[in-house]
């Protein structure tokens, strides 16, 4: 079984929240164009990058879609196709959310329920597995 494991952030977030390092690419690709640390978020239907990772990483624009967040209000948001990597992990066919230029990146449920992740919160330790 293929495992990674990653220490939670003290720094950027009070409580401490469960983040891993990601690469993304365009589809096809081998290997990533950036990489960069993602908070695990598994509330979020969703993967979200900010715009500019997704424009550096060569992902496509796909469509524009209805986004309702805690808010309540839908808000129209572009999709981008996207390969990402996480660790010897790779997802493809990812159908990533923009959000604004240098905001955080979510990794959502459509890339999550398809590995096995334990938030050991005592450890503060998140572990992707599949």
């Amino acid at each position: 079984m293929r495992r990674i494991s990653s220490d939670y952030d003290h720094e950027r977030y009070d409580p401490a929240a469960p983040v891993v390092e990601i690469g993304v690419a365009k589809s096809g690709s081998a290997d990533p164009a950036i990489r960069l640390t993602a908070l695990v978020d598994s509330g979020a239907d969703a993967t979200m990058l900010p715009i500019d990772v997704l424009q550096t990483a060569g992902g496509r624009y796909i469509t524009t879609r209805k986004m309702r967040g805690v808010a309540g209000r839908p808000i129209a948001v572009e999709m981008y196709l996207v390969k990402l990597f996480i660790g010897p992990l790779t997802f493809l066919g990812i159908e990533a959310v923009a959000m604004t230029p240098n905001s955080d990146a979510i990794l959502g449920r459509d890339v999550l329920n398809q590995m096995i992740v334990t938030l050991n919160g005592l450890a503060n330790v998140v572990e992707l597995s599949q």
